[in-house]
């Protein structure tokens, strides 16, 4: 069976290199993973095709040896991909090029503006303790991984979708208009505009969000709740978004109100 080193309470870094080896390498699928002092991972070894060490060793993936620029994890994925051991999906690859990149600027300390480092994935995962522990870490971080890559997934996705977007000019300034399932408040804090109408035909929901300060949805609730009375619109108590139904509240009962009159109702609110 193939083995995989790194050291007793890995850092993120360590644990991504691990993680892209099992969910991107088809030989490594079933794998035993091995921890050992960092101090004895100072001392080069000898690597095989069954026993890769990963940020320890001096080897193949170990930064320490002097790849100033790089950590474990971007030296696997530099690997991989040379190798041809990624998907060919364009989407996949440049959402594991974002969370490889997020993983080195955290392994290369710039991320040190980063507020409140205790909640973030490397202050989850880096509790000390034994090997008990850092299997019990290894797995937290895989499970974080994986949902961080899923997350990426919906961007680059929703990417995609943000280039069908509608722009037209509202009292409130720039609106912009979009149908997606992967479009969500959070992207659109990242995006040019002061409204944004977004609907979701998965789920059949509507929402009307601006991130904007000094900007009040009201007028807009009260036009929709006007033109479909019946639906479940719901005007948040931040007066910054108007939602009628969600994953969250599937039973919501959805506008009969078209993609187009709604685009309407922020033009003349």
């Amino acid at each position: 069976m193939k083995t995989l080193i790194t050291h007793i309470n890995p850092h993120l870094d360590d644990i991504c290199a691990i993680w892209l080896f099992i969910r991107l390498h088809p030989d490594f699928k079933d794998v035993e993973i091995e921890f050992i002092s960092a101090a004895k991972g100072n001392i080069p070894v000898d690597e095989s095709e069954d026993m890769i060490y990963l940020g320890v060793g001096r080897g193949r993936f170990d930064e320490h040896k002097g790849d100033l620029e790089d950590c474990a994890a971007s030296l696997v994925w530099k690997y991989l991909k040379e190798e041809n051991y990624t998907s060919s999906d364009e989407i996949s690859g440049k959402a594991l090029d974002a969370l490889v990149e997020y993983v080195k600027l955290d392994d290369l300390g710039k991320l040190i503006d980063l507020k409140y480092g205790e909640f973030s994935i490397p202050g989850f995962i880096r509790v000390f303790g034994g090997e008990k522990a850092s299997r019990e870490n290894l797995e937290l971080g895989f499970q974080i991984l994986d949902r961080v890559y899923q997350v990426l997934i919906n961007k680059q996705k929703a990417l995609k979708d943000w280039d069908k977007r509608l722009e037209f000019e509202t009292k409130w300034g720039k609106g912009v208009a979009v149908v997606s399932e992967h479009v969500n408040r959070s992207f659109c804090d990242s995006q040019d505009g002061s409204i944004f109408l977004m609907k979701d035909p998965k789920h059949n929901s509507i929402q009307f969000y601006t991130p904007k300060g000094g900007i009040d949805l009201e007028p807009v609730y009260i036009k929709v709740k006007e033109l479909d009375p019946d639906a479940g619109w719901f005007l948040h108590q931040s007066h910054k978004m108007v939602i009628c139904g969600s994953g969250s509240a599937p039973d919501s009962k959805p506008t009969k109100l078209t993609f187009e009159e709604l685009t309407e109702v922020l033009k003349t609110a």
